[in-house]
């Protein structure tokens, strides 16, 4: 970008605020003024209004309410040659008063931001919602532009604008150059009509597919304990309802993906969540291949279409419920690495590590102690246990007293395993339980054993 007008501060066009909306727009016109180098920003501006207006048909209402170009008085040639107006008289500081910008703190001439070119504000409508009664949020011109270059950061989810916000700014300036490289991409294949359309209907799906783009760039680099969280504002400032909500991919759940995608774990955690994606009419065959029924006809679909559907994992990792019944359900039949299970548990589940060390050491003496009848047996007690009651008398008369019965010199379960660990609130049964499922499975997948297990329609005697 050729910097030759004077009254403009060009750290702040790029410069990171905290403010999710402010900071895509500005690493969307980083990233769309490499296109044109030559170009000063008011070119810039025409340039993205022309987006805007000839292959978009102005359709960025759910960004700028009554804006130079979404009014409706304003037709063709006419919203692009007063948008430039507007941001020429901008940056020449007309009707500009001395203050402090309410998203960069910078002291200097500040505007009004309303409806029309700052999301999700109010407006003059709402003059008693703002500082000192006024007509609205009072912003730096330079927000104003970055504001003005968002639509090319974002994507088309669900009806509604979706962007991407990380706690790491190196994360947040990829999505938003990552979004405006394919819009750019789809202008210059004439495949554009309006911002970018994104692939999945599903927002945890995206979340998950935009993570994948992340751990696959080799620009961003992440230390074991760097902290790293993602943020997904699904919007619109269209009309009478604006609307927004936030969809996060905490921490914890950042990092046991991160420890989950790597080379030891990958191909089991691809396979695992490759059977749990769904769509309506669909029937998985592999981890590899769904069917899916399509009027008389059936059809295959490949990983390339149905990775982007909605996934009952990624669902449950986003709103914070439990996983383990889908790994349970999966390890019955397919082998599942334990360690995966440890590091969800402690990470994400709060599961102390002793609670772990135990479980695996119960499932050890099951396996050690029982011959294939026994092993099929205490599966299926286990399988008929539904309160902790009912888990607290099997791991008594079929784990504690046996080892007892045993002749063993040291207890399998003290008293302390037992109330700080195995028990210690009486919420925590279900999950211990299907991690000693999932650990017994594990270990006879690892000696090729099948067991006969009985179903449990009837009240089995644990």
């Amino acid at each position: 970008m050729k910097q030759d007008i004077q009254n403009i501060d060009y750290e702040w066009l790029v410069k990171p605020t905290g403010d999710p909306f402010v900071d895509a727009g500005g690493y969307a016109l980083e990233e769309f003024s490499h296109y044109y180098p030559d170009a000063n920003i008011l070119e810039l501006i025409d340039k993205v209004a022309s987006i805007y207006v000839d292959r978009w048909e102005g359709k960025i209402n759910p960004f700028f309410l009554n804006s130079k170009i979404t009014q409706p008085a304003f037709k063709g040639n006419k919203k692009k040659t007063e948008t430039y107006r507007y941001f020429q008289a901008l940056i020449n500081n007309d009707d500009g008063i001395e203050g402090y910008c309410r998203v960069t703190g910078k002291k200097g001439n500040v505007f009004i931001g309303g409806r029309d070119n700052f999301v999700l504000s109010g407006s003059s409508t709402f003059s008693n919602f703002h500082h000192e009664f006024q007509n609205g949020i009072m912003i730096s011109k330079e927000v104003i532009i970055r504001c003005f270059f968002l639509p090319l950061a974002c994507e088309q989810l669900q009806g509604r604008i979706s962007l991407l916000n990380s706690s790491n700014p190196e994360v947040t300036a990829f999505f938003a150059k990552l979004v405006c490289k394919r819009n750019m991409e789809a202008l210059k294949n004439n495949m554009s009509t309006s911002v970018l359309k994104s692939k999945t209907s599903s927002t945890s799906t995206a979340l998950f597919r935009f993570v994948d783009e992340v751990l696959n760039a080799k620009s961003i680099h992440f230390d074991n304990e760097g902290q790293c969280d993602l943020r997904m504002y699904l919007f619109t400032n269209f009309g009478a309802s604006p609307d927004l909500q936030v969809l996060s991919l905490p921490f914890p759940v950042w990092h046991f993906y991160r420890f989950v995608m790597k080379g030891k774990y990958r191909d089991n955690w691809h396979d695992f969540v490759s059977r749990y994606y769904r769509s309506k009419g669909c029937i998985c065959i592999s981890a590899n291949e769904y069917k899916i029924s399509v009027g008389k006809n059936v059809q295959t679909v490949a990983e390339n279409e149905f990775q982007y559907w909605d996934n009952s994992i990624y669902k449950s990792l986003i709103n914070g419920k439990s996983i383990l019944s889908f790994i349970l359900d999966y390890s019955k039949e397919n082998e599942f690495e334990f360690n995966i299970v440890k590091v969800y548990s402690i990470k994400i589940r709060k599961m102390k590590k002793e609670t772990i060390e135990k479980i695996e050491q119960m499932a050890d003496f099951i396996i050690n102690s029982n011959n294939d009848r026994g092993i099929g047996k205490a599966i299926t007690k286990l399988n008929a246990v539904t309160s902790s009651f009912l888990l607290r008398r099997y791991v008594l008369n079929n784990i504690v007293k046996p080892y007892y019965d045993g002749g063993y010199n040291e207890a399998i379960v003290t008293v302390k395993d037992y109330v700080d660990y195995l028990f210690p609130d009486s919420d925590s049964w279900k999950e211990m339980r299907d991690v000693l499922l999932i650990a017994i499975y594990e270990k006879l997948h690892k000696l090729k054993k099948k067991v006969e297990i009985e179903d449990n329609e009837q009240e089995i005697e644990v």
